[in-house]
């Protein structure tokens, strides 16, 4: 019992040797731009996003338990923002940077809690061209956290709904001849990735290191046509690569809100002692109810930290093995989703190369 007192008291004065809160700024809200019929075809190219990387620094030793999760969950919490807006084809999370897509993303948590997020995103497309290289924060109000909304948009969704208006501007500034180079320019790649030599001066680049189409391979030619057949398993491979973070987003959803409410609720609470007098910050220490409630609210946290630490473990050591099929052969590739998504690469280039050697069968 002494233990408990103890633990009240400092719950309730620790404030005092807290730094306050920056006085939040919160985001005016923005409607998600969706595509219309009236806009024509912008649908069909296919993007991709790769885990999140963080900036070094020091974090806490729960923080950097969950981190491995949470940078699986913020891009397909991207990912879903994206799909939503009805703009783009197929949008996936992929362990590495996806040679089919003809749009890649890779971003960078900078810094994550539950009142505030930055994020820097990096887009380019299969020419090289920037979309998008730009830092996004977000100041998060209370009252998007709450028991009730647990089913409802994520509170870190209007960082996401930014991200995503700003990727569907860039979109409709392309006319349909530039989708369209977009599409062969990604096709070239990935045939430049099974067959650097086979596929040699299809691509170019110019004096600011981006990419221009030289030429395509004649519709005819089998090199091309072994290209699309092993990109069509690429595809379906990738796709469950993707299914394996939707899971990870899913398990992660409702204990990762709740971790967040408790922690602004932690952190509000302090700031608000903070602006106390040290008489002030005596006499809520002294009422009991206000230390039995703030208690059990440390309690809740604690046992969400405990549960949200053991997922973001079982998640990163216990990924599903991943099932690929090419050429009518089923792979089942083991390890971390990148470990597998690499194994996989060199897999298909196996194939290729087996394909394309003088003494393959025609």
């Amino acid at each position: 019992m002494i233990r408990v007192w103890v633990l009240l008291f400092w719950l309730a004065g620790c404030a005092s040797t807290s730094a306050p809160l920056p006085e939040p700024s919160f985001d005016e809200p923005e409607t998600l731009n969706r595509a219309s019929s009236l806009a024509g075809n912008l649908a069909g190219l296919n993007l991709s996003l790769t885990p999140f990387t963080h900036m070094d620094g020091s974090v806490s030793p729960v923080r950097a338990e969950l981190l491995a999760a949470e940078q699986r969950y913020l891009p397909y919490l991207l990912k879903t923002t994206l799909t939503e807006s009805g703009f783009w084809g197929a949008v996936r999370v992929t362990p590495g940077v996806d040679v089919t897509a003809e749009l890649n993303c890779q971003g960078q948590l900078l810094s994550a809690s539950a009142a505030a997020l930055q994020l820097r995103l990096i887009c380019r497309d299969a020419l090289g061209r920037s979309w998008l290289d730009d830092r996004f924060d977000s100041r998060i109000a209370r009252d998007t956290y709450g028991q009730a909304a647990v089913d409802g948009p994520d509170p870190y969704r209007p960082i996401m709904v930014r991200i995503a208006n700003r990727l569907a501007d860039g979109l409709t500034r392309l006319t349909d001849q530039d989708r369209q180079r977009l599409r062969d320019a990604a096709l070239l790649r990935y045939a430049q990735s099974l067959s650097p030599e086979g596929f040699d001066g299809y691509l170019a680049i110019n004096a600011e290191g981006e990419m221009q189409v030289q030429g395509l391979p004649a519709s005819s030619d089998p090199m091309i046509a072994r290209v699309r057949r092993i990109r069509d398993s690429e595809y379906q491979f990738i796709d469950a690569m993707d299914e394996q973070y939707r899971l990870i987003y899913q398990q992660m959803n409702a204990p990762y809100r709740l971790w967040r409410q408790y922690q602004y609720e932690f952190e509000d609470y302090n700031t608000s002692l903070g602006d106390r007098s040290a008489g002030a910050q005596r006499r809520a220490a002294a009422s009991y109810e206000v230390m039995l409630s703030t208690y059990r609210r440390y309690q809740d946290y604690r046992r969400n930290e405990d549960e949200l630490s053991e997922m973001a473990q079982s998640l990163v050591r216990a990924l599903s093995p991943t099932l690929g099929q090419v050429e009518g052969q089923v792979v089942e590739l083991t390890g971390t989703l990148e470990q597998q998504y690499e194994l996989w690469r060199s897999y298909l280039l196996r194939i290729y190369q087996a394909e394309s050697s003088p003494l393959a069968p025609e």
